[in-house]
């Protein structure tokens, strides 16, 4: 069977499937004394252009705030905006997390949502 036939075969929905990924901020389960864990997921396209619309310089706190949830939360929950008396998710984010930390999250987004290094590869000809 060809791989035009298995595509074919394949649930269209199955292929747009969003994946997520854990993540452990160390530093802050080490102050917290528990695992500190982020839930980040794909990003869609409309969701990327979305980020890219309203970033601005910082995009990378854009993406975490449209893909990451902590315990089912977005990191814009009003009970987060309060605790840190803040008015916006950005700010949350640079309250929580270091820049390298956002650094770290930002590339995990960017693997899910398919601009990892190994997302495609080059097939190299056979040559005769």
């Amino acid at each position: 069977m060809s791989i035009f036939d298995k595509l074919m075969e394949t649930d269209a929905e199955k292929l747009q499937l969003k994946e997520s990924k854990e993540v452990e901020i160390t530093r802050l389960s080490k102050l917290l004394g528990e695992p500190f864990i982020l839930t980040c997921s794909t990003l869609t396209r409309e969701q990327i252009r979305h980020v890219g619309e309203t970033g601005g310089k910082d995009e990378r706190v854009a993406a975490i705030l449209e893909s990451c949830r902590l315990d089912g939360h977005k990191l814009t929950d009003k009970a987060l905006l309060d605790k840190f008396g803040v008015v916006s998710g950005k700010e949350v984010v640079w309250k929580l997390f270091r820049s390298g930390e956002i650094s770290s999250i930002y590339q995990t987004i960017g693997n899910l949502s398919g601009y990892a290094t190994d997302a495609v590869k080059t097939v190299e000809a056979v040559k005769n």
